[in-house]
C-alpha cells in the first residue's frame, strides 16, 4: 500500500524498563512505514530511557520528550496530544505488544471511511507478564458478528451502558485533527481512571467510532499494569460511573433503557465491591436494586449468573460467617469480570 498518511505513535512510558524493549520493536517493524514514533518518559528511575536511546543508536527515529519532574498519568498523556502530528495519532503504551499490521490495518479502515470515522480501535488479545496469551478482551457480541463495525452515537452509547468500557484504550487511532482540535486532552480530574471512556463519547460528537474485529494488539495485565492493581481488590464504584452520571445528566431527554442498563452495570460491579469488602472483613457495603430484566435472561447466560449472585450477595451481607463464603464467590464472579 502506499504510505501517503503519516502516523504519530506517541509512548508515554514511566520504569517501564522490563517491557518498553517489546514495545518499541514491535513498533519499529510495523508493515506500515511512514510513521513518527515519540516516546513521553515520566522522570523515570529505572533503565526505561537507555532502552530506547538503544533503539535510537541502532538507527530509528525516535524523539524523546523527559519530563523533568514525575507528573500524573492523564498529565503525559496529554503532553502526547499537544505533540501529535500527521494525518493519524495513536497514544500506545509502553507496556503492550502490536501486531506487525495494526498499524497498516487502521490506515486502511481510516482511509476507507474518513468522511465517517475520527477514530478506530481494535480487539486484542491478552498477555501475562512474561507474554503468555491469556485469552482475548471482551467485545460486546454485537460486534463479533462482523469483521469490522462503524459505531454512532446511538449504537455506541447503547452499547457503553449495556456492557461498560469495552474499548482497549491503547489500540486506538485518533484523527490527528479531532484528537488536538476538538478533544484536546484526557479529563481525569473529573472521570479519574475512566477519563478514556469520556474523550470515546466526546468523540461521537464529531465522528463515529470504528471497530476492527481482529485481535491486533497484546495487552498486558500484569502486576506492574495501572488497571490490573486497580481492579484486584476494589471497593469502591467504578470510575466509569463518573462518565454514565455525567451523560445521563446532560442528555436526561435519553431512553429508559440506558437507566434501566446502568442500574444492571451499577448492580454488578457492587456485588464485586461488595463480596471484596466482605474479605477484608469491612461492613460499610453500598446498597443495589435488583434489576429482572427478562429480555436480557433469554439473551445472555452472563446476566442470569449477575442476577443470581445479585441476590446471594444481599443474603451474605447480613451473615456471620459472610468473609469466608465471599472468598468463595469472588473467585466465581472473575469469571464474569471484563474490566
Amino acid at each position: 500500500m502506499k504510505y501517503s498518511k503519516t502516523v504519530c505513535i506517541c509512548i508515554p512510558c514511566y520504569n517501564n524498563e522490563k517491557t518498553i524493549y517489546d514495545t518499541l520493536d514491535s513498533i519499529v517493524n510495523q508493515s506500515y512505514k511512514n510513521i513518527v514514533i515519540k516516546v513521553f518518559d515520566n522522570a523515570s528511575t529505572d533503565k526505561s530511557l537507555d532502552i530506547v536511546s538503544h533503539f535510537i543508536e541502532k538507527g530509528y527515529d525516535i524523539e524523546i520528550y523527559r519530563n523533568i519532574e514525575n507528573t500524573s498519568g492523564e498529565k503525559n498523556f496529554n503532553r502526547c496530544i499537544q505533540h501529535a502530528e500527521g494525518e493519524y495519532t495513536a497514544i500506545f503504551h509502553s507496556d503492550d505488544v502490536y501486531k506487525r499490521n495494526i498499524i497498516e490495518e487502521q490506515v486502511l479502515f481510516m482511509n476507507k471511511f474518513k468522511s465517517r470515522c475520527v477514530a478506530v480501535s481494535t480487539h486484542a488479545d491478552i498477555i501475562d507478564a512474561l507474554g503468555f496469551c491469556k485469552g482475548e478482551r471482551f467485545i460486546p457480541k454485537e460486534l463479533t458478528k462482523k469483521k469490522y463495525s462503524i459505531l454512532d452515537r446511538k449504537v455506541f452509547t447503547d452499547l457503553i451502558f449495556k456492557y461498560g468500557n469495552f474499548i482497549t484504550c491503547p489500540s486506538v487511532l485518533f484523527k490527528t485533527s479531532t484528537l488536538k482540535d476538538d478533544i484536546v486532552r484526557f479529563r481525569g480530574d473529573s472521570f479519574k481512571s475512566s477519563s478514556d471512556l469520556d474523550v470515546w463519547f466526546r468523540l461521537t460528537e464529531f465522528g463515529e467510532i470504528g471497530f476492527l474485529n481482529a485481535p491486533l494488539m497484546n495487552y498486558r495485565l500484569s502486576d506492574a499494569s495501572f488497571s490490573y492493581n486497580l481492579t484486584k481488590i476494589r471497593i469502591k464504584d467504578h470510575d466509569y460511573f463518573l462518565v454514565l452520571n455525567n451523560f445521563l445528566k446532560k442528555y436526561q431527554g435519553d431512553s429508559e433503557t440506558l437507566r434501566k442498563n446502568y442500574k444492571i452495570l451499577l448492580m454488578k460491579d457492587r456485588i464485586k465491591t461488595n463480596f471484596n469488602k466482605m474479605k477484608l472483613g469491612r461492613n460499610d457495603f453500598e446498597s443495589f436494586q435488583l434489576v429482572f430484566d427478562r429480555k436480557r435472561i433469554f439473551e445472555s447466560r452472563e446476566y442470569i449468573s449477575i442476577y443470581i449472585y445479585a441476590v446471594l450477595c444481599k443474603i451474605f451481607i447480613i451473615l456471620p460467617f459472610r468473609k469466608k463464603m465471599s472468598t468463595f464467590f469472588c473467585n466465581i464472579l472473575k469469571k464474569i469480570n471484563h474490566e
